[in-house]
């Protein structure tokens, strides 16, 4: 039997050798493995294990000086990559391309007395992901068996001459079975090291596979925590999340601690003395021995845990892809334990896996957060719609029917003055809903600019009662008024602040029973810093109340939470716009409630400040419904027929010549040709838009002319660019008639003025050139 044979036979008498084959392939991916021996001059496979049909079996030889291992036996050192076309070194290697492997791995065998014997190897058609440190320690400590194994032959072989040539040197034999039984010993030492590798490696497979798949749920937490306890050989370990808010590490999961640790513990801060309140406040992994008499214990930490049978423990910060912490992985021991290397390896890659379940848990949680935010504005959005939708109609109906009353009232004066107030009412409700939603929108956008005045406490009171105390006295509502001081002055915007306590009186007045009570208080106190004075002025209804889970939402927008708000109608927006108004100026306002049926009282706060010098602000002129336009000419431009031809009708009424176009197109000429002192023209319309039409006007026509905007386009940017281009005035529709009459009665005037004052200054020019006539202009005269 030749040598070569002779190490044939001895890997084939090794029991683990095909074990450790297929362990090789089911770590690496790769599908031909096997064990060779190497010489100075040939490779020759002892064991293979071959699923590619690559065509070597035990005793096929390759000529060493083509092949990778002759390198591997003169520098004796492992050779492995996962792609040889991608590799610095081997890409251009003669022997990848000669076999057709791109994957390859390759660990030298020693014997015990250092010689090499030859490799454990592996390749592959296809690339392989080989570079994990933890897979090459495996593969090389799979050699180092293979060797004890042959070491372990040739001993029993030495040992077995040694006793058919020495039967009785005892003393020899018994030195030899001693040396067997180390080499034995040591060979299942490396068996277990490879075992509990293989078990812990599968063990971080399996976590990684959950944490991959579907089923990686909250469970999966005490899983990596079990997994680490394991690894680490730990008696009790806990997982924890971090509050970025309040820097609190709260549990996720823990075990081998009783509940008495588990409540006292559940809530740890960066002052905390245990593991994790350390590791928090460092940012670093933290080891602490609680059985060190000289180690600080400033908050009992240390004596917690020993009581518990606990006398070290490790905590290790979790970090987001990111970089940022976002929670705490720490295990302990009953007994001192220092980790070593391949324990830490392992420990930081649970705490990877840890770390990105809490950030899945947290992006799906803010996924859902959104998505069930999105479906709240999309409900909320739907029922706005279908409120506005009824609040709409509810006016138009009325308004309709009018309409149909006029059409049959057959000139029946009487009649029709008793539908026009009911239609006039209904108009103004819509007027006054569709303000409400601008002034939303502009308070939201930041375009509210509130215009302060010092007005006296009163005013603001009366002016706000004035639009309610019809419905109180039908209702049969008793209103209660109690000013600590009617005449406080207060620096305030008038219409915005009067706006807020008459959203709140609607409110009262609406639902308030029949013999109800509405009570209105005022008082000056010390506000919340204690350094200044606000007045507090209370609104109390003794109405249906409200229940106490509907109190926080009551100023959301387009939230009705009062019991019967549905009987009431409404759009939820009143006191929203409130809350807003007030904040702007600089209070506040808020609701309470004994209960659904006991009533409810809103606090309105304001600032109080003293004012250096209060103005009498000059009265309003709120006439011209009846004015007379005798004389003054109108040029109304709009593209919606309806809406100029009524507004030329009532100017017409009124005594005015009125001319209509429905569009801009010739507006120059019109004005040319017409002479109008007034010009009331839409801003949206087709081809030449308003803003162009009048700042052509100005170019053309000079300022001799009055130009109004007269738009359903309301808001404050609207205004301006309306003054930009070169209008006198800005008007939103529906305009009121007094309104439109005082604009017009104004226009009226200034045209008139203007009318006389080229009058007087043609009758000038006139006696100006008879002065200057030549000097036989008297003779002339005689004649």
């Amino acid at each position: 039997m030749g040598p070569q044979q002779q190490h044939i036979d001895a890997i084939g008498r090794i029991a683990v050798v095909p074990t450790i084959l297929d362990a090789t392939a089911r770590l690496t991916g790769m599908r031909f493995t096997a064990v060779a021996r190497v010489t100075d001059t040939s490779w020759t496979a002892c064991a293979v294990r071959d699923e590619i049909a690559f065509g070597l079996k035990p005793g096929d030889e390759l000529e060493l000086v083509s092949t990778i291992c002759n390198e591997i036996r003169q520098h004796g050192r492992p050779v492995i990559f996962g792609s040889a076309s991608a590799h610095e070194v081997f890409r251009d290697h003669p022997t990848p391309k000669q076999y057709g492997f791109e994957s390859y791995v390759s660990i030298p065998i020693f014997r015990a007395d250092g010689m090499f014997f030859g490799t454990l190897c592996a390749i592959d058609p296809r690339p392989a992901k080989l570079g994990d440190p933890a897979l090459q320690q495996t593969l090389e400590l799979f050699a180092k068996l293979i060797g004890t194994q042959l070491d372990a032959q040739d001993l029993e072989d030495q040992r077995m001459a040694a006793l058919a040539a020495a039967a009785d040197t005892r003393e020899l034999l018994e030195w030899e079975n001693q040396r067997i039984t180390a080499l034995l010993s040591e060979r299942d030492q490396v068996e277990r090291v490879i075992t509990r590798e293989l078990n812990d490696t599968r063990r971080l497979r399996d976590v990684a596979a959950r944490l991959i798949g579907s089923d990686g749920g909250s469970a999966l937490y005490g899983e990596i925590l079990d997994a680490a306890i394991e690894i680490l050989d730990g008696d009790a370990g806990t997982l924890q999340l971090l509050d970025p808010a309040s820097q609190t590490l709260t549990f996720l999961a823990t075990s081998g601690f009783s509940p008495e640790m588990v409540a006292h513990f559940s809530a740890v801060e960066t002052s905390s003395g245990s593991p994790c309140g350390v590791a928090l406040s460092s940012g670093r992994r933290s080891f602490l021995r609680f059985d060190d008499p000289d180690a600080p214990d400033p908050d009992g930490s240390n004596r917690l845990h020993l009581d518990a049978g606990v006398r070290c423990a490790q905590s290790t910060p979790l970090l987001s892809r990111s970089g940022r912490p976002i929670g705490m992985l720490s295990t302990h021991w009953a007994e001192p334990r220092d980790l070593s290397e391949r324990e830490l390896r392992f420990l930081d890659l649970l705490g990877r896996q840890a770390a990105d379940l809490i950030e899945r848990h947290q992006v799906q949680e803010a996924l859902m957060t959104s998505e069930r935010a999105l479906r709240e504005e999309a409900r909320r959005k739907d029922e706005f719609i279908a409120v506005l939708a009824h609040e709409l109609r509810n006016p138009l109906a009325p308004i309709r029917s009018g309409i149909e009353v006029i059409k049959r009232a057959a000139g029946d004066v009487r009649l029709i003055e008793r539908v026009r107030p009911m239609m006039e009412r209904q108009i103004a409700q819509v007027v006054h809903l569709i303000d409400d939603l601008l002034d939303v929108s502009r308070i939201s956008s930041g375009k509210v600019q509130l215009k302060r005045e010092w007005v006296s406490l009163q005013s603001l009171v009366e002016s706000a009662l004035e639009a309610h105390r019809g419905p109180i006295a039908t209702g049969g509502i008793e209103l209660l008024v109690e000013l600590d001081d009617p005449e406080r002055r207060l620096d305030v915007d008038p219409t915005r602040l009067s706006q807020v306590i008459s959203n709140v009186l609607h409110n009262a007045v609406k639902f308030t029973a029949v013999d109800g009570r509405i009570t209105i208080r005022s008082r000056v106190e010390a506000d919340a810093s204690g350094q200044g004075l606000e007045l507090r002025l209370r609104i109390a209804d003794s109405g249906v109340g409200i229940a106490a889970e509907m109190l926080p939402n009551i100023f959301d927008l387009f939230t009705q939470v009062r019991s019967d708000s549905s009987r009431h109608g409404g759009m939820g927006i009143g006191l929203a716009l409130s809350r807003s108004l007030m904040a702007l100026h600089g209070g506040s306002i808020e609701a309470s409630s004994p209960g659904a049926g006991l009533g409810s009282e809103f606090l309105i706060r304001l600032p109080v400040g003293t004012p250096a010098a209060v103005a009498t602000a000059p009265a309003r002129d709120d006439g011209g419904g009846d004015a007379d336009l005798a004389g003054l000419r109108v040029l109304v431009v709009d593209d919606n027929q309806d809406a100029a031809d009524g507004v030329a009708m009532l100017l017409t009424m009124c005594g005015g010549e009125v001319r209509v176009a429905y569009d801009a197109t010739r507006i120059v000429d019109e004005v040319r040709t017409f002479a109008p002192g007034l010009v009331l023209l839409d801003i949206g319309l087709p081809g030449i838009d308003g803003y162009q039409a009048c700042r052509h006007l100005r170019e053309e026509i000079g300022l001799d002319v009055h130009i109004v905007a007269l738009t359903g386009w309301g808001q404050e940017d609207d205004q301006r660019r309306a003054k930009a281009a070169g209008f006198d005035a800005h008007l939103t529709k529906p305009v009121d008639l007094a309104s439109l009459m005082r604009i017009a009665s104004g226009a009226f005037q200034a045209s008139s003025a203007s009318q006389a004052s080229q009058a007087s200054q043609a009758s000038q020019a006139s006696q100006a050139s008879v002065s200057t006539q030549s000097p036989n202009a008297d003779a002339l005269k005689a004649r």
